[in-house]
């Protein structure tokens, strides 16, 4: 039994010290599916399109997700919902998407390291895609698979190419159910990628695999094609695929959708959240279809599981306080102007709130009954990994060590460089060089989102994080460029260098004062520029035009420009 301290003497009024009710555990934790009458129900949860990322990204907003913070809703989830399975798609270990990138050693370094992680936190399957190959090719990929004990599978890879252990399919039984797993590549788009990770065709390959393995109740796949290919593989022929998993292509595209009878869900990008894919196996026939009229039971069930995992956290949390000696009820005055504790906040009430939820997600599931459909129900839904969720220490300081030793490496770099002298063309002068000739310009960055670029690193306590470096400082891990904020300040913030490139010799000679010749230009601003760092994931509300009259010179900002 937790019970909770007696009010603290000339404190505010409280009712009589509560207690957690601790009965009997079953009665607020959820009740394992094989004890509920109910249909077979298999509850995936996946991630997809990583793209490298390690730590939580706050761009966009709240600094949602991360390994850390993964490997915590991990923990709880296969603490009280047992049957869950854990997979993660294409795109998870590299941003370079469409193959043009360069690949040096510090993205193979982080693409070897997610692959550790994801062993480390139990991932059953990892499904790769074209991206995921071009960073680490299949030889060098089955090689850190193996290390991390995780098993790898891609259905479409010419067999040549596939790496001894790997898998073209899996199949999962689920009470008597049946579920076929693929992985399938889309084309390459590089000779490079042509040459390490050839395909077949995708639509006789998933028909030949059926035939294989035999009858099959729902076929998933995970996809790393674009969807303007995934519409050419219809063309071929049906693909007989119930479920596909898409990857994140821009912010307006639909979560989830029906082609037909096939339903696909998308990504959510850069591990911010886990994507949960649920199969009630309710149909009469083998597939999925579109259900309304039988879905609201399972959604529900669901929702309250979500909901569960909540106040399990918060459950928690008030229990370390109550360990502590502490009591955690906040007070609040009620419309009768009766003090109250406020429902959050009394661990009672939050336990009691897990138990009624218990009742509810049961009744909801039994709402579904066998055969009860025409074909079996499908949903998926989302998990987002919020930033007070707390985050695992032990995965935490793997993550920070390689962090570490990447940004040592670059200050080495950095330091190497400027010793050994260098162009003077490639090196970075700072804003106080341009200040001088470009007053008006200077004062219009001042008054922008860019000059405070690092100080949000600060607030987020990631300015030691390399990956956010590199769009909040200017010229990072370059010659000349920024490195270590506590031996060079000039590079702080995204500065006029950021975006039209080294101008140190720029400055010299435009200080020599002759007329004779105009001092060396910068480079041409354009989208690409922009977009480097605004791309679709970390800035999905970027307009070009927009944000170049604010984040730019105002006389210069209407075609870009050079200094």
């Amino acid at each position: 039994m937790v019970s909770l301290p007696p009010p603290l003497v000339n404190s505010t009024p409280r009712p009589p010290t509560a207690t957690v009710a601790p009965a009997d555990p079953s009665a607020w934790q959820l009740t394992p599916d094989g004890q509920v009458e109910t249909v077979p129900w298999l509850r995936l949860l996946y991630g997809q399109d990583l793209r490298a990322e390690l730590e939580a990204c706050g761009c966009p907003g709240a600094p949602t997700g991360g390994f850390s913070r993964r490997a915590t809703l991990l923990s709880e989830l296969r603490a009280s919902m047992a049957n869950s399975r854990v997979l993660e798609g294409p795109n998870a270990l590299t941003r370079a998407l469409t193959g043009l990138e360069q690949i040096r050693d510090r993205d193979q370094a982080r693409a070897r390291l997610i692959v550790e992680l994801l062993g480390s936190l139990k991932t059953e399957a990892f499904f790769p895609g074209q991206a995921d190959l071009f960073v680490l090719p299949p030889v060098e990929l089955a090689a850190a698979a193996r290390k991390a004990s995780l098993p790898v599978v891609v259905s479409n890879l010419d067999p040549r190419f596939l790496p001894a252990g790997w898998l073209d399919h899996l199949v999962w039984e689920v009470d008597g159910h049946r579920v076929l797993l693929l992985g399938l590549l889309g084309s390459p788009r590089t000779e490079q990628q042509r040459t390490l990770s050839p395909v077949l065709p995708v639509v006789s390959t998933v028909r030949a695999l059926r035939e294989r393995v035999g009858p099959v109740d729902a076929v998933v796949a995970f996809t790393s094609a674009t969807e303007l290919e995934r519409r050419t593989w219809d063309k071929e022929g049906d693909l007989p695929v119930d479920v596909l998993l898409a990857p994140f292509e821009k912010e307006e595209q639909l979560p989830e959708r029906w082609r037909g009878d096939r339903y696909e869900l998308t990504a959510d990008p850069l591990g911010r959240s886990l994507r949960r894919l649920d199969i009630v196996f309710s149909g009469r026939e083998t597939g999925v279809a579109r259900q309304p009229d039988a879905e609201p039971g399972p959604r529900a069930a669901v929702s309250q599981e979500h909901t569960w995992l909540r106040l399990r956290q918060i459950r928690a949390e008030l229990a370390a306080q109550v360990d502590d000696g502490q009591d955690p009820r906040v007070m609040v005055r009620g419309y009768d102007g009766k003090l109250r504790p406020d429902p959050d906040t009394d661990p009672a009430l939050v336990q009691q709130g897990m138990a009624d939820l218990v009742v509810e997600r049961d009744r909801s599931r039994a709402r579904v009954k066998t055969k009860s459909t025409m074909r079996h129900l499908v949903m998926g839904s989302l998990i987002v990994l919020p930033p007070e969720l707390p985050e695992d220490s032990a995965m935490t300081e793997r993550i920070d060590l390689f962090q570490a030793q990447w940004l040592e490496e670059l200050e080495r770099r950095v330091a190497v460089g400027r010793e050994e002298g260098g162009d003077d063309g490639r090196r970075y002068g700072g804003m106080d060089t341009c200040v001088g000739c470009h007053p008006a310009e200077y004062a219009s960055w001042g008054r922008s989102d860019h000059r405070g670029a690092y100080a949000t690193l600060r607030e987020h306590a990631e300015h030691r994080n390399p990956d956010c470096l590199a769009c909040h400082s200017t010229g990072f891990g370059k010659e000349g460029g920024f490195a270590d904020p506590q031996a060079d300040t000039r590079l702080l913030n995204v500065q006029c260098e950021a975006c039209h490139g080294a101008m140190a010799s720029h400055a010299r000679e435009a200080g020599t004062g002759s007329a004779v010749l105009a001092p060396s230009r910068g480079l041409t601003v354009t989208e690409a520029t922009c977009t480097r760092c605004h791309d679709p994931v970390n800035s999905p509300e970027f307009d070009y035009e927009e944000y170049l009259s604010r984040g730019a010179h105002p006389r210069r900002a209407a075609g870009g420009g050079n200094p």
